[in-house]
């Protein structure tokens, strides 16, 4: 290390990440990490020297010396939140009993540095039996199992259940229903059979609420209910508002948009205005909920507020920004301002020694780090110096980073960096060979993969358009090529190739409907259809009804992507709204040969 070190002298780029590997090879100790911080102050690997120093301290419980590292820390993560919340109940802050609770009410799993502060809650009584109820059906609802198992293991005498229970309300779930058991953890297991009743079957659980239900509690059968229709929802169900009305007041929050996203299905527009105004503030005033709110201002003929919602969604850049802008009068349409780099901008950030780090530790191969250090150094950078450094990710082939960076400004933009539009005539070629709307394409490809050329998902998809190996060889067979032809999909000539085509088979099979071609590129085209409806219906309510979060979001950003590419390439623009359509009824069957390989979205 000491010989490599000596290749980087001092005011080498590089020099603070050969110190910081040092530190890391010899357990450093505090006087050395402060020294390090000292030495190299405002860069990245400064945050998580503090970081570790934090740590130190919080394991330690010397909070005044870690209050001084945390309160320097840009992002401290959720371990050292803890420990924060820890000093200042040391430091008796009267708010900190408070966040301690709300902290404590989630279904992800928390850091052990949490433990102590949960500890000390209990002792005061903040935390009892009814907030380790609520944070069990929370871990239930969210299928996190191994939390339950942990939460009723915390729970007094006579309200934990049998060691069998969770299996039991999987396979069996009847049987804890036709119990009613007196315990309260018993009666939560007894309602996650419910949930997986519903899931499955919400005739079923329908049949068998209405059996059991009048052995809980007012409050429990309302939830029931709730879960049921939540389901019953998701499934598009004709009797899931119908449901709904029978949970009545509070639902739970997911209850509350799902019974909105019902009512759109429906037509009910004051229900949709109902439910969205049920939910919490924080998740009322996301963009979808906004605008949705605004179309029943405007189907209840109140178009005084619905402008006013629409006139501030219209100036996000955002697929609810598009379709706000479409229904407001041309005197009030927002435009955003528009920015073009100078070359004295470029030269700046060829200049700034973040992002001359990123750049070299990316040719190094250090892919993590190039991340952490291009994004450390764009957080203090205001909207020109953003989309320089946009510009010069673009130029050196970094062609996500140049997407992600030029999405991060606020008031000035350039449209040409976010929607980048590499590889052109190859997509242009083969959208054109498929009939195909190349703006659509690009908007799919710039989702897909953000035009990384080897990028590689969990799940095996490769390349700019994230083909399947299944779905390449299905494709390489329809298109007559040699054996072993899909083994290339990863190369961008027969990445968008397949891509391309497999697009134009779902879309014409698929009434010819880009939303649901988008929807099955994502979640496979029995999907799409199974979700249409028995009527025709808005494309912009088939799109907010899609079941699964990761295709309903990925619908939204590929259609509002298309638009953009459109606006870049030049020709007619068709508005949004038109662009989604209307959704046909539910038709017959697909084509015997269509490839339904595409996995379902966790």
């Amino acid at each position: 290390m000491v010989r490599i070190a000596a290749r980087f002298p001092d005011g080498h780029p590089l020099a603070p990440y050969v110190q910081f590997w040092r530190l890391r090879s010899i357990d450093a100790s505090t006087t050395q990490k402060l020294a390090f911080i000292e030495h190299y102050p405002g860069t990245a690997l400064v945050e998580r020297v503090r970081g570790d120093l934090a740590r130190d301290f919080g394991h330690n419980e010397n909070w005044s010396a870690f209050r001084i590292q945390f309160q320097a820390l840009a992002k401290p993560d959720q371990e050292l939140q803890c420990f924060d919340l820890r000093a200042r109940l040391a430091e008796a802050d009267p708010t900190a009993d408070k966040a301690g609770v709300e902290l404590w009410l989630t279904a992800r799993d928390l850091p052990s540095s949490c433990d102590p502060l949960f500890a000390r809650l209990a002792e005061r009584g903040l935390i009892g039996l009814e907030e380790r109820l609520e944070r069990l059906r929370l871990a239930l609802d969210a299928g996190n199992l191994r939390l339950a198992r942990e939460i009723q293991g915390q729970l007094p005498d006579g309200q934990r259940w049998a060691s069998d229970t969770l299996a039991r309300a999987q396979r069996h779930g009847e049987g804890l229903l036709a119990e009613a058991p007196e315990a309260r953890g018993q009666r939560e297991a007894a309602l996650y059979a419910l949930t997986q009743f519903a899931r499955a079957d919400a005739d079923g659980a329908f049949r068998l609420w209405g059996q059991y239900a009048g052995k809980f509690s007012e409050d429990e059968q309302r939830y029931g209910w709730g879960q049921i229709a939540l389901h019953a929802a998701r499934g598009h169900h004709p009797s899931a508002l119908q449901w709904f009305e029978r949970a009545g007041q509070p639902m739970s929050e997911q209850q509350a948009q799902w019974k909105a996203r019902a009512a759109l299905r429906a037509g009910r527009w004051n229900e949709v205005f109902n439910a969205i105004q049920s939910l919490p503030e924080s998740v009322r005033n996301e963009p979808v909920w906004r605008y949705w709110k605004a179309r029943s201002f405007r189907a209840l003929r109140a178009d005084y507020p619905a402008n006013v919602l629409f006139a501030k969604l219209s100036q996000e850049i955002n697929y609810y920004g598009l379709l706000a802008t479409e229904e407001l009068p041309p005197s009030i349409e927002a435009r955003p301002r528009r920015y073009k780099v100078t070359p004295d901008d470029l030269k700046a950030a060829r200049a700034n020694p973040g992002l001359v780090r990123a750049l070299m530790l990316r040719r190094l191969g250090d892919a993590g780090n190039a991340v952490s250090e291009w994004e450390w150094s764009l957080r203090s950078m205001n909207d020109r110096q953003i989309l320089a450094a946009a510009e010069l990710a673009l130029r050196e082939k970094w062609n996500d980073r140049a997407i992600v960076t030029a999405e991060k400004t606020l008031e000035e933009h350039d449209f040409d960096l976010r929607y980048i539009a590499p590889y052109r005539d190859l997509a242009s070629s083969y959208a054109a060979s498929n009939g195909l709307d190349e703006a659509w394409v690009y908007g799919l490809m710039r989702q897909e993969s953000r035009f990384i050329e080897q990028a590689r998902s969990s799940a095996g998809a490769s390349g700019l358009m994230q083909i399947m190996p299944a779905t390449a060889r299905w494709i390489a067979r329809q298109l007559g090529l040699r054996r072993n032809a899909h083994r290339a999909v990863a190369k961008p000539d027969v990445n968008i190739r397949f891509g391309t085509y497999y697009l134009k088979r779902i879309y014409t099979a698929l009434d010819k409907s880009p939303v649901l071609a988008t929807a099955a590129y994502n979640a496979g085209p029995m999907r799409a259809r199974k979700w249409q409806a028995t009527v025709p219906l808005e494309g912009a309510i088939y799109v907010e009804d899609i079941p699964f979060a990761e295709t309903r979001n990925y619908v939204k950003k590929v259609m509002a992507n298309a638009m953009f590419y459109r606006n870049r390439f030049g020709g007619d623009v068709m508005p949004l709204k038109d662009r989604l359509g209307t959704i046909p009824a539910r038709g017959g069957s697909l084509p015997a040969d269509i490839d339904e390989t595409t996995p379902a979205p966790e």
